[in-house]
């Protein structure tokens, strides 16, 4: 069987050391044969992604019959778009496998029904994290904690990766924590390497 893989992260290096060895091993050891590889580095919240975009058209084009992922969530983490994707992909006659749950069959009842409950975890997690994170900033301001433009040592690196792994952008988080952009820029590389160790971890575990 010809397949597609994709992937979506937040850093490079996250796809470095997670998603696309796991994948390209997958399809070795199904026998599959690999047409290409697509990604992004975006939120899964954005259905316009480029390399999405551009699965999309060749699996509407029949380049392959199935498209390899390693969890749903890195399709979409929108219950609405996931569905109108599915439904895109069945049209298509393109299955779709994930690593963790393998081929989710969307023409029976019980493969819809495990669509629908997977992707609605992941859209409440991402949702819940982020309430979180604003819960905590309003709470840090009730108490007069100034939250402004931070010093160096006081950009919350920690809070940060966590904003991105859930898909925030970079503007969105600016906007919400209060720190300058080019401050934010800077201490990129920290963050992202931050995200590679965490994604180390959930492979190792």
């Amino acid at each position: 069987m010809k397949v597609a893989i994709y992937v979506r992260v937040s850093t490079r290096k996250q796809e470095e050391t997670n998603q696309l060895p796991r994948l390209r091993e997958l399809a070795k050891n199904r026998g599959f044969e690999v047409y290409r590889e697509y990604g992004d580095e975006a939120s899964a919240k954005d259905a316009n992604r480029p390399g999405w975009k551009e699965l999309m058209q060749d699996a509407s084009e029949h380049r392959f019959e199935a498209i390899l992922v390693t969890k749903l969530d890195r399709v979409m983490r929108s219950l609405l778009q996931l569905n109108i994707t599915i439904n895109n992909l069945q049209t298509y006659g393109v299955k779709l496998i994930c690593a963790d749950i393998g081929e989710i069959d969307y023409s029976t009842p019980m493969g819809k029904v495990q669509m629908q409950i997977i992707g609605a975890i992941a859209e409440w997690e991402r949702e819940i994290i982020v309430q979180r994170t604003k819960e905590g900033i309003e709470a840090k301001r009730a108490r007069g904690v100034h939250l402004g433009r931070k010093k160096r040592d006081d950009i919350p690196i920690d809070t940060i990766a966590t904003l991105r792994m859930s898909g925030c952008s970079w503007r969105t988080i600016t906007r919400d924590l209060h720190i300058p952009k080019t401050t934010l820029m800077r201490r990129k590389p920290e963050v992202e390497e931050l995200i590679a160790k965490r994604s180390e971890k959930e492979v190792s575990e």
